[in-house]
């Protein structure tokens, strides 16, 4: 080609291009070379112009055409560019492009799409395919060079296929068998190579995750979380996570468990737990994260797990029951329906399991010191081990009344929670503890009258009941939990001290008479430790604090006493931390008294914060929590908590009481907290 081409002009790809006649000089702005040519077939206006030196880019927008007017950048029609950046959209996606003076390039976005939609046509006609892949009985047509430049899986299947010491040629069909994955998923996989498309089904998962994990793309991981994701329930979650696991798809595997973790209920009734491996079971068993409204649904799963094999999985029993969190369960269910199975029974690890549990239901004061994953609650929404403040007097101004509203704190929140009120409003000097989660109250005075009833908060329900009565009536008494026992420890019940000690039987409803105590005392401190009763001070018949220790053995049926001047407490509660037992205060005082049961010793520990009588208090996650209470007899109801951490060996004071309170009861239990009703 000779001569130079005007920046408005581009030669005609099908027709030869005419040489420009001699014309007049170009415009003072133009370059010396340019030369305008009149003869020109009819061309695009450039959109984008440069003369500014360096490479001229200029982009041509073949649907718009008009007649060259001899000026440069102008046509008929057509106005001039005004920016070297602006852009005109183009005709069936097909660009002109002028990359400098005498260099263009014509694109067309399209052309690439329409040979592989030719390809596939031919693929689906069989037409030019050298490719057989056969995958379980179903076979496949394909191009090699088509799918060996698209994905890595087949390039190599092809290549090992056509070693050197191979038979087919290559112009001759080349047939490989595939064991390693699905026909669904090999459909899938060329549907995709052939098209960019990949159809899935909410059915097909397990195509679409071996598709995943042969084109080993990032963007096809994200597919597979965002389109089964969708699809999890309890009949699929299992399967998806495994299956995620193989094919290395972390983000949906996880996703999956953690559907399966918060719908464990569902997914054990579906029954699709009895299929998982050991390792699998375990996992899911062991987790905190496990979501079931009560460990007896985690104990069916194990057993029914067991239950599906038993000739090769009895021999992992204990583990499998040791992921349980046997101690969570009902006394009744543990007592009636674990110990007696006989796969429980047949074991000795197993025994031991529930023997734990039973230990953890019949000494609660011994807790604190039982230290095991099997001993910690889950973490499941809304279910925690919380502080209960039950009924008291309430001091407000000059006056004062009595309460019947019941509550509950989340240590781990500091929130207090509402919870069914007293059935009674103007009883007070009862005493309460609690079991399995239930609530009991026991005696109390109301209106002048000292009364016997035992009334049961039933957590579940939220709702109280009366469900016996005491043999002999009483107030300002002491009662624990030992076995399956409430014991009513003297108190006053007319004119004096009582003597007279029973016990209830929450499962036979069925009171008994005891030796009677050796000292006759009321507002005594009392806990259980190592399978005996110990009880500390109190108010003798004089009125004033008992300086004794007086110490009960059930299997004897006996009592012992020990008189000594480190006991000066009355009004105060005690409580066991780490095998040691804790009187919390005295006669307005801040001091802590420390009692070791098994060397039988006595200490002080540090003080409160501040002066309790009248308090109440209770141990979680590790820590002792006091309860209201009065500061002085003429002072005011305390609406603090002062709480003590042994491995800081220092109190801490909290101001987050609902009201001032003092002679009220508290307990702990595990419950369902909603989180709108704090």
């Amino acid at each position: 080609m000779t001569g130079a081409l005007t920046p408005g002009a581009v030669p005609n790809f099908f027709s030869p291009i005419i040489p420009p006649p001699q014309t007049p000089p170009p415009p003072s702005f133009m370059p010396t070379s340019y030369q305008p040519s009149f003869q020109q077939p009819i061309v695009p206006v450039p959109t984008n112009v440069s003369f500014n030196g360096g490479p001229h880019i200029l982009e041509y927008n073949l649907s718009k055409t008009g007649t060259y007017q001899g000026v440069p950048g102008q046509m008929e029609g057509v106005s001039a560019p005004t920016s070297a950046t602006s852009s005109l959209s183009c005709l069936k996606d097909r660009q002109l492009k002028v990359v400098s003076l005498g260099q263009y390039v014509f694109a067309d976005t399209a052309h690439a799409g329409e040979v592989l939609r030719g390809l596939n046509e031919q693929r689906i006609s069989k037409e030019f395919t050298d490719l057989r892949i056969i995958v379980r009985g179903r076979s496949f047509e394909a191009h090699r060079n088509v799918v060996a430049s698209n994905n890595l899986y087949f390039k190599e299947l092809i290549k090992r296929s056509l070693q050197p010491q191979s038979s087919v040629g290559q112009n001759e069909v080349l047939k490989v068998v595939v064991t390693d994955m699905s026909a669904e998923a090999m459909e899938m996989l060329l549907d995709f190579i052939y098209t960019g498309l990949l159809s899935a089904k909410s059915c097909s998962a397990e195509a679409l995750l071996e598709v995943t994990a042969k084109l080993k793309m990032e963007d096809f991981d994200q597919l597979c979380d965002s389109i089964l994701g969708r699809e999890l329930s309890a009949q699929s979650c299992l399967s998806i996570q495994i299956m995620a696991e193989a094919l290395g798809c972390q983000e949906l595997a996880e996703r999956a468990r953690s559907f399966a973790l918060q719908h464990f209920q569902d997914v054990a009734a579906a029954g699709e737990l009895k299929h998982l491996g050991k390792i699998e079971l375990l996992a899911y068993l062991s987790s905190d994260e496990l979501n079931a409204c009560r460990e007896e649904v985690v104990y069916e799963a194990a057993m029914a797990w067991l239950r599906q094999d038993p000739a090769n999985r009895l021999q992992y029993a204990a583990e499998i029951l040791g992921t349980v969190r046997l101690p969570f369960i009902h006394p009744s269910y543990l007592f009636n329906v674990v110990d007696g199975d006989h796969m429980v029974r047949s074991s000795e690890e197993c025994r031991d399991l529930v023997n734990e549990a039973k230990r953890y239901h019949m000494l609660p004061h011994d807790r604190n010191g039982m230290h095991s994953t099997r001993t910690r609650p889950r973490h499941v929404a809304g279910f925690t081990e919380v502080i209960v403040l039950v009924g008291g007097r309430h001091t407000e101004g000059e006056g004062q009344q009595a309460l019947n509203t019941v509550c509950c704190f989340n240590p781990e929140t500091s929130k207090w929670y509402p919870m069914a009120a007293l059935p009674f409003c103007e009883r007070e000097f009862f005493s309460i503890v609690s079991f399995a989660d239930n609530i009991y109250i026991t005696g109390g005075m109301e209106g002048g009258n000292v009364k016997a009833d035992i009334w049961c908060y039933m957590s579940s329900l939220d709702s109280w009941n009366q469900v016996s009565r005491m043999a002999v009536p009483r107030c300002r008494h002491s009662s624990l939990v030992l076995g399956t026992h409430i014991y009513a420890l003297g108190g006053r019940g007319g004119p004096g001290n009582l003597s007279h000690v029973e016990r209830f039987d929450i499962v036979s409803s069925h009171c008994e008479a005891l030796a009677p105590l050796p000292k006759p005392v009321h507002s005594a401190a009392v806990v259980a430790c190592n399978n005996k009763i110990f009880m500390f001070g109190g108010v003798n018949e004089a009125g004033r604090c008992a300086s004794v220790i007086q110490s009960y053995t059930p299997l004897s049926n006996e009592w012992s006493f020990i008189e000594t001047p480190m006991i000066d407490n009355k009004f105060v509660p005690a409580v066991i931390l780490d095998s040691l037992i804790y009187i919390l205060g005295g006669p307005f005082a801040r001091a802590i008294t420390i009692f070791d049961p098994k060397k039988e010793n006595i200490k002080t520990g540090p003080n409160m914060m501040c002066n309790r009588l009248y308090s109440s208090a209770a141990v979680v996650g590790g820590k002792i929590y006091v309860v209201g209470g009065l500061s002085n007899l003429d002072g005011h109801a305390l609406s603090s908590m002062d709480v003590y951490d042994p491995v800081e060996s220092r109190w801490t004071l909290m101001h987050n009481l609902p009201c001032p309170v003092y002679r009220h009861g508290c307990t702990v239990i595990k419950k369902h907290l909603s989180i709108h009703g704090a």
